[in-house]
């Protein structure tokens, strides 16, 4: 079985000339099944290190395709580089894999291998990749991928950190890249934009294609040839627009070489839009230090959130162990949206307990109850002055809660004793709250009897949590959630399942890893 995965090739290949397709001939088999490959036409392999995963894409056309097999080839490349298998394609030989597809309804993508190169590689050493298709009731098809050891290598300049930008304002972007490689990107370079919720780009240029969601983004094709050593930046700005509850945000962008490697999961079929304005250009800047490969920066508006503390009543005689269900609930307007960022939580909150109570207890980790929610909380044991509890929604948007239960033993009745709960801001990613009033709320205790009574014999000693979120930002809870993995997990939204199709989003050192070429080595999605 083949690795699957999204692919652009299909619906763009010839829209920008990336892909070397390979028909069968009609004459041959005219009424029935045509296999189509789908290869890049260049593979660029780095001097040191290891080049991308190979991109591959075999179509049955005009029905379905029986035993479909594709035999690939890169024994051309003897002595220059050697091959790594991926996905489920087995080696034939000395640099050669074959891939059994099976049954081919449609169109299928696999990641057969990676090259790396020997020592004796040098740069300017070319080869080819060589493919083979057949199926049992199909005819053969053949296609080709050129080689380039030590190709161009496209590095991206940081987007400086932004701040300040008031709720519904307009800001701008630049991208920047520098070709650091030995060999010109002599058909241009492709440009790919994406951006986080909360913003949205501006469709402006004819030569950009443009996605329905604001922060899928979009792609754009530059003609302009890019010598080794050269810099180049657009000829005018992104512009973006802040949605009034947008906090915090980032935006990036990756280049590649036309007809080179594309990001993995990069879809031009989910960029419907073409823009009608003057064509977005390059211009030549200084290269430099400054151009790193992290083509990302973050954003942060004005806009802040109310958090409002939820107090709650211990009621009951003394010697009893009762619940009490305290937190805190975003009112708005500003919506706390710390996905793909280095946040823990998106702030927490404290609870002391009334003068006279004990909080019995909580679980060590792992010891969370079945059926039962997640303690967020610390310290882990009973008897402790106070509670520090996470609010681990990193989408905690106007109308959302997040809540946890105690379990509290009421020890001896204390006139007019009262607990609280007091919501405190993520210090790197404040919430700027500006109505401190409600940022504390009363735990208060309503007990009977003897103000000497004893605490019962085998009191409980558990906890539980739960939380609510709306996943529209509407300022209506009309969502639940539950804690899982240790953290309380947030509803997302329509667009973090459009950013699945690009990858899975990770910060690591400024750069997104969604942007690189995936190295899935031994995986299935069949």
């Amino acid at each position: 079985m083949l690795t699957i995965r999204r692919t652009w090739r299909t619906a763009a290949a010839a829209a920008f000339a990336t892909a070397a397709l390979a028909f069968a001939s009609p004459a041959a088999h005219a009424a029935g099944t045509t296999l189509v490959l789908d290869a890049q036409e260049n593979y660029y392999l780095p001097t040191a290190g290891e080049g991308p995963n190979l991109n591959l894409g075999i179509t049955a056309s005009g029905g379905d395709a029986h035993a479909v097999s594709v035999a690939i080839d890169a024994s051309s490349l003897a002595g220059k580089a050697t091959m790594v298998v991926t996905g489920d394609c087995v080696s034939t030989g000395a640099l050669k894999v074959r891939c059994d597809v099976g049954p081919l309804s449609g169109r299928e993508s696999v990641d057969p291998f990676f090259l790396k190169p020997t020592s004796a590689a040098k740069a300017g050493d070319t080869g080819a990749i060589t493919y083979t298709a057949t199926a049992s009731d199909a005819p053969t098809v053949t296609g080709k991928t050129d080689v380039l050891v030590g190709g161009p290598k496209l590095v991206t300049r940081p987007y400086p950190a932004l701040k300040g930008i008031a709720p519904g304002a307009v800001f701008e972007r630049t991208p920047a890249f520098a070709d650091t490689g030995a060999a010109p990107a002599d058909k241009g370079v492709m440009l790919l934009v994406q951006d986080s919720d909360g913003v949205s780009l501006a469709r402006t240029h004819s030569n950009c294609h443009y996605a329905d969601s604001p922060d899928v983004g979009a792609w754009c094709r530059f003609d302009t040839p890019v010598a080794p050593g050269s810099a180049y930046e657009t000829d005018a700005p992104l512009r973006y627009t802040a949605a009034a509850d947008t906090m915090y945000g980032y935006n990036t962008y990756v280049v590649w070489p036309v007809g080179g490697t594309a990001p993995d999961s990069f879809d031009p079929s989910g960029f419907p839009h073409t823009g009608t304005g003057a064509p977005l250009g390059l211009k030549s800047v200084a290269s430099g230090s400054g151009f790193t490969g992290s083509g990302y920066g973050t954003f942060a508006t004005t806009q802040h959130a109310d958090y409002h503390a939820l107090g709650d009543t211990v009621a009951g005689k003394a010697g009893e162990t009762v619940s009490i269900t305290v937190g805190v609930r975003n009112t708005g307007p500003g919506r706390m949206d710390l996905r793909w960022r280095d946040a823990e939580n998106s702030g927490t909150f404290v609870v002391t307990p009334p003068a006279g109570t004990t909080i019995t207890g909580a679980p060590d980790p792992g010891e969370q109850g079945d059926p039962g929610p997640l303690w967020n909380c610390t310290p882990r044991k009973a008897g402790a002055k106070s509670y520090t509890c996470a609010i681990r929604s990193k989408d905690f948007g106007p109308g959302d809660s997040v809540t946890q239960e105690f379990k509290v033993r009421i020890d001896r009745v204390v006139p007019g004793a009262q607990g609280s709960v007091q919501a405190v801001e993520n210090p790197d990613y404040p919430n700027r709250d500006d109505d401190a009033a409600n940022d504390t709320a009363a735990i208060a205790v309503k007990a009977t009897g003897s103000a000497t009574s004893s605490p019962s014999p085998g009191a409980s000693a558990t906890a539980s949590a739960t939380a609510t979120a709306s996943p529209s930002g509407s300022g209506a809870a009309t969502g639940s959630g539950t804690t899982t993995g240790g953290g309380l997990a947030a509803t997302g939204t329509d667009a973090v399942l459009l950013r699945t199709g690009i990858a899975v989003l990770l910060v690591a050192g400024g750069a997104l890893a969604f942007l690189t070429a995936r190295r899935s080595r031994t995986q299935s999605d069949r």
